[in-house]
């Protein structure tokens, strides 16, 4: 038996990948290395990795354990092979206990889910930019800290004990609840900050506090560094606990005003974003000081706040500052080289004036930008990933930063720890200390198997571009294969942070990376730069997608996504891996114009008696009505309720009835694109002889086709709007009017094509307020965090399993709100949810009913 074997003993078939798509998924990190491991394991108890230790123990197998994988140095990256140990499903919180103050919690947990279950009353103050995703077990592998670090420390500060499965297998427990202890070595502080290279982390004991009182925050402007440094560092040393201290140099302030559009004054060379909180009375008394002291040092502008929503859309301007950075060239990639340095905090204006400096030397823009209060700063820059020189400049720009910071009596590294990125370099600054750690290391480790490559403790990474991602892209230029300029640059703009993992429904599902967004954006890339070929596997990962876009909402830097999907789909489509499933589909597009098989006659069958005067309507039409082909074929109340509503304004509309032809969005989905090209340039010559001045449809998919697409890949101009965009011009003009009512409580499914993808959400809600009688709630993610139906990007089709499981989630939800009645404005979405509802109908004895947004206006009239 081999080790794979074994190891599927040990934590089951299920829970053990080898197939190459998810192995490359796992490669990548927020860093520029690259490392494909032999093997994914998803572990679920301590147990289960001491056995997994054992075994790669006595093989002499690498293990490089793995969390949400938010490292920027390569830290969670297998660049010898071996095993990944994924986490990320040991995520139980095992213990609060408030009146002690602490937690015991399992690695997986993510910071912004812990501190969930400790709200209202207490919270765990390590707080790095990553939270929503960040397990603890990573923060507590990298030392982590945060914006809250000037106060409240790092991880380090927090812990109070852990249990570390060793390399041999044997289980340790360090540490204790006891307040105190001084009993032997302080082992927890060993393996804190040690990035998985001693031993595996399985559990956490960690400190927790009381929420403040009151919290207050204010913004500080100056005209230069230095009078902002001198501020920062009066105040520290007047005792003044501030909660968070942050700097926006100029360069970073630039960028914020150019990509978010901050008004923010030209001589301002230099902002701080200042907290403070405890008791209110103690707070408003160090506010006076902090004012002081500020007007001492020349501030040129200051406001303070404490009202919370205020302060969260302040932070913008600073939390947003990387994804603004993503967004100033489409196309060049944020690179984590040497950028998070710390010095002590007199020294901030001298480190930043010389990362300047280094800037100015080779040609760069750098970003300079942290947590002041505590000497962290990053400086980060951006390149294009296909242009060698950026890449040689970049090199020596890390080199230059290491100059800067020793001579600052800094450290390389203040809160994202070593990795990959940092190793060449650690004997810089830690001299003898290196030799002592690798002595730990050889101790704990003989067999060094344990997360190889990382902290220069061993030979493997000499190179700041050893194990490099692109040296396909730069090796071979010639056999990468674009897919357009646009799709590639939204590809090497992505910088692999993880955030998509917040919004994606097929991720929530599966846990696999291949299906986030994260995944198809490295499997995308190395399809193009010809590093894996086209497959049935690969195919797999593609269209199991729903391309809503919920990864584009929850993205800092707003990766088109579905872009990505869309030009790796169409690529596998014209390698023969179009799957089995959407053949026939392509063929009745082209022969009856619709994707379901069925006779074009049968289009009209849904249509009201009497419509055969409107098809025939052929001049001077005010408005022909797109009635779409789920619509048309898939349900029985939609196209009624649009034309009823239409007789009873008395448009002068018209339809197209059997000669209407299916707009070809399913064909752009799936990677057809002959097809979809076809069914476009037929529609648009039948629009062409008709000329109406408007076009209105029901459907949400060929909305975004006929408003969007069309456009996009033709010179088509006529205005086309949603029903729900038509409804809602009509309201105010005092057009629709309601002599019923619908008393009852609707809950509106934003659909993620007139959602995520057209931005329009008002519409629709402004048409349900208006109905009499109709109380309209929302689900607890909405608009542009709406979740998806599982019913779009051909999922329904590919896997109608993984489908039927989104749209229940989201039925379940509405149903445990107490909702009547689902709306949505999408027929596809109906006929999802629908079939859904029946099912948790059965099984939950729970009514619920799912209706279009036509139906509802069409019965309160």
């Amino acid at each position: 038996m081999d080790h794979i074997e074994e190891l599927q003993e040990i934590v089951g078939e299920e829970n053990v990948r080898t197939d190459e798509v998810e192995l490359m998924s796992y490669s990548r990190d927020m860093s520029v290395h690259v490392g494909v491991p032999e093997v994914i394991i998803f572990a679920h108890s301590t147990d289960q990795v001491s056995k997994i230790m054992a075994l790669a123990n006595e093989r002499k197998i690498a293990v490089t354990p793995r969390g949400s994988g938010t490292s920027v140095t390569g830290a969670v990256l297998a660049p010898t092979g071996g095993i990944i140990l994924d986490l990320s499903k040991m995520n139980e919180i095992r213990e609060i206990n408030k009146e002690d103050g602490y937690v015991v919690v399992e690695p997986g947990v993510i910071l912004n889910n812990l501190n969930a279950a400790l709200a209202p009353t207490h919270f765990y103050p390590p707080d790095p930019s990553s939270g929503p995703l960040a397990s603890i077990g990573g923060t507590v592998a990298t030392n982590a800290s945060g914006e809250r670090a000037v106060k409240y420390g790092g991880t380090k500060d927090w812990i109070m004990g852990l249990e570390v499965v060793l390399a041999d297998g044997r289980a340790l427990k360090t540490g204790t609840t006891a307040p105190k202890s001084s009993s032997g070595f302080d082992l927890t502080h060993v393996f804190i900050g040690s990035e998985g290279t001693l031993g595996v982390v399985t559990e956490i004991t960690a400190r927790i506090l009381p929420k403040p009182e009151y919290v207050a925050f204010a913004t500080i402007r100056f005209k230069n560094l230095e009078d902002a440094g001198d501020t920062v560092t009066e105040i520290l040393t007047q005792g003044i606990p501030l909660s968070k201290c942050e700097v926006l140099d100029s360069v970073s302030l630039g960028v914020v005003k150019e990509v978010m559009g901050l008004e923010i004054p030209d001589d301002v060379g230099c902002m701080l974003f200042i907290e403070v909180d405890g008791q209110k009375a103690m707070v408003q008394e160090q506010l006076e000081r902090i004012n002081e002291t500020a007007d001492k040092h020349n501030q040129i502008g200051m406001e303070w706040t404490d009202d919370a929503q205020e302060m969260a859309g302040i932070w913008a301007a600073r939390s947003g500052l990387v994804a603004a950075l993503s967004k100033v060239a489409r196309g060049e990639r944020l690179i984590p080289l040497v950028e998070d340095f710390g010095v002590p905090i007199s020294k901030i204006p001298d480190v930043i004036k010389e990362v300047q400096k280094v800037g100015d030397k080779h040609g760069f823009r750098i970003a300079s930008f942290g947590h002041v209060g505590d000497g962290n700063i990053h400086a980060v820059l951006l390149l294009d990933a296909r242009k060698p020189e950026h890449w040689h400049k970049a090199k020596e720009i890390a080199k230059d930063f290491i100059d800067v910071t020793l001579k600052l009596d800094g450290t390389l590294t203040a809160e994202h720890g070593t990795g990959m990125a940092k190793s060449p370099f650690m004997v810089e600054e830690l001299g003898i200390g290196q030799d002592v750690m690798r002595t730990i290391k050889q101790a704990l480790d003989p067999n060094g198997i344990l997360n190889p490559g990382k902290m220069g403790l061993d030979d493997i990474v000499k190179d700041i571009y050893d194990h490099f991602a692109f040296t396909d892209l730069l090796d071979r230029p010639e056999e990468v294969q674009s897919y357009g300029k646009p799709t590639d640059d939204e590809i090497y703009a992505c910088i692999q942070c993880g955030f998509c993992r917040l919004g994606c429904p097929i991720f929530a599902e599966t846990a696999l990376e291949s299906r986030n967004a994260r995944g198809h954006v490295i499997l995308a890339y190395n399809l193009m730069a010809g590093a894996v070929e086209p497959s049935e596997e690969l195919a797999a990962s593609f269209y199991q997608c729903t391309t809503c876009l919920n990864c584009k909402a929850t993205c800092p830097a707003g990766i088109e996504v579905s872009e990505i999907v869309g030009a790796a789909r169409q690529r596998l489509a014209e390698a023969g891996y179009l799957p089995q499933v959407f053949v026939p589909m392509v063929e009745s597009l082209k022969e009856e114009g619709n994707p379901f098989g069925e006779l074009a006659e049968k289009r009209t069958e849904t249509y009201p008696s009497g419509y055969e005067e409107k098809a025939a309507a052929r001049e001077e039409v005010d408005v022909l009505l797109y009635l779409g082909c789920t619509g048309s074929y898939q349900d029985l109340y939609i196209v009624p309720s649009m034309m009823e509503l239409m007789d009873n304004l008395g448009v002068n509309y018209a339809v197209l009835g059997e000669e209407e032809n299916c707009c070809g969005y399913v064909a752009h989905l799936i990677g057809a694109e002959e097809s979809f090209q076809e069914c476009m340039e037929k529609n648009i010559e039948t629009f062409s002889k008709l000329n109406p001045r408007m076009i209105v449809t029901t459907c949400a998919g060929c909305h975004r086709t006929l408003r969007d697409l069309y456009r996009e890949y033709s010179d088509f101009d006529v205005e086309v709007l949603h029903a729900v965009e038509y409804m809602d011009r009509l309201i105010p003009e005092g057009k629709l009017e309601f002599k019923g009512e619908f008393p009852r409580k609707v809950i509106y499914h934003d659909p993620c094509d007139i959602g995520r993808h057209m931005n329009i959400y008002e519409p629709p809600r402004h048409v349900l307020e208006a109905v009499p009688g109709l109380e309209l709630m929302e689900f607890g993610l909405n608009r542009a965090l709406a979740k998806c139906c599982g019913g779009g990007g051909g999922l329904k089709g590919y896997d109608g399993a993984l489908s039927s499981t989104l749209a229940e989630n989201r039925v379940a939800e509405a149903m445990d709100m107490g909702a009547e009645v689902i709306v949505s404005a999408c027929p596809t979405c109906k006929s999802n949810l629908k079939l859904a509802a029946a099912k948790l109908q059965r099984e939950r004895k729970q009514r619920m009913k799912v209706m279009d947004i036509t139906e509802v206006v069409a019965e309160a009239l």
